[in-house]
């Protein structure tokens, strides 16, 4: 007489690969609902039709010849216009996006002194760790926008210039 077939390997091995699937599944959608993923955006359409105008700002930069030049001294930063200076210096809106951490992004406004130099004070841990970030400069007016990835801490001085790639 035959064995009764809960006494059998064959049909445990055979229902134990999708219960391991379900097991994993479960376990996959327990980590994957812990963490909220600040990437994703929900409205997906609006972002997109935002780029067309921050081009446009780009490009509004590129046609008034704006570039800067971007020098660090501890947590002092520097800006000054290398070419395409207004006749009047308004105040510039400088906002620092880091690569990966969302948390760490922040915003400065520099005003300029009587010899055109724009400076500002960085925070310390952005001063004293290294990193990647996104520098986007632009007038109180939001006439034009200058956006560029740079690591922080400079050590030596940077050219920043109005690039439609990375918008």
């Amino acid at each position: 007489m035959e064995k009764p077939w809960y006494k059998q390997f064959w049909p445990w091995f055979l229902m134990l690969i999708p219960f391991s699937v379900v097991i994993a599944m479960v376990i996959t959608l327990s980590i994957a609902s812990q963490y909220d993923n600040p990437m994703v955006v929900d409205d997906y359409y609006k972002k997109g039709r935002g780029i067309n105008t921050q081009v446009e700002k780009v490009q509004a930069a590129q046609a008034l010849n704006i570039s800067f030049t971007l020098q660090q001294d501890a947590q002092t930063l520097t800006l000054v216009y290398k070419t395409g200076a207004p006749d009047e210096l308004a105040a510039l809106r400088v906002q620092f996006y880091h690569t990966t951490l969302k948390d760490k992004d922040f915003e400065l406004i520099l005003t300029a002194d009587a010899k055109g130099v724009f400076r500002g004070q960085l925070p310390e841990d952005v001063a004293a760790e290294q990193g990647k970030w996104t520098l986007t400069i632009s007038p109180f007016d939001n006439s034009w926008r200058l956006s560029q990835q740079v690591q922080l801490p400079a050590y030596r001085e940077l050219t920043l210039q109005p690039l439609t790639y990375g918008v």
